[in-house]
């Protein structure tokens, strides 16, 4: 049983020799998203550095004003966000931009709004098999803009750290991703429910 314990050991630590495991750096976007990948050049107008994207070894080069902040292994945080208080966009400081961006990537990545995205498909349905066709993208339109305008729930459960609780900027920054993706079901649903409900109609009424 030693022995094979020791074989099983020496096999993983050439293993390890063989193929190093290379720390990442953890990027954070302007847009919430958040992944890792190895930064190559930081020097230019853009930032080089592996594809999040692609399981190939390629590069890809990202415009500095997209990209919040590069945090390298060692702990070292390197700000590519400049505050311009003259600016409708980066207008916050760092810290309060790093709350805003938390809360879109926790909107981001855990809301979703099945409610508006049915609530639409049933009044663009409805819409569509009730109405006139020229009238019914109308129909379909108000009740879309009246569920996609609803006040925006903040669940606990998908927030982050509970810091955020309270925080002007993260709540700003989560209500702003979720609004976008209730617009988004809003509109899909209420699409998809007027040509369903067109087409019964024609076919029923055949």
């Amino acid at each position: 049983m030693k022995i094979l314990v020791q074989f099983t050991y020496s096999l993983l630590l050439l293993f390890l020799i063989n193929n190093p495991l290379k720390a990442q750096e953890k990027v954070t976007m302007m847009n919430g998203n958040v992944f890792y990948a190895t930064v190559k050049d930081t020097t230019g107008e853009r930032v080089r550095m592996t594809d999040p994207e692609s399981n190939k070894p390629e590069d890809v080069d990202i415009e500095k004003n997209r990209i919040f902040s590069i945090l390298y292994p060692n702990g070292t945080e390197y700000f590519l966000y400049q505050q311009d208080t003259l600016s409708e966009e980066n207008y916050l400081a760092p810290e309060e931009m790093r709350s805003y961006i938390a809360g879109l990537h926790d909107a981001g990545g855990r809301y979703n709004a099945p409610m508006a995205l049915w609530g639409s498909f049933g009044i663009g349905a409805a819409s569509g098999y009730l109405l006139p066709a020229w009238l019914s993208p109308v129909g379909a339109a108000a009740g879309a803009f009246l569920l996609g305008s609803r006040w925006i729930k903040i669940n606990r459960s998908h927030i982050s750290d509970p810091k955020y609780l309270k925080d002007p900027n993260y709540i700003s920054g989560y209500e702003s991703a979720a609004r976008q993706i209730r617009v988004q079901n809003v509109i899909k649903g209420a699409a998809i429910g007027v040509l369903l409900g067109a087409v019964a109609r024609y076919s029923l009424g055949e």
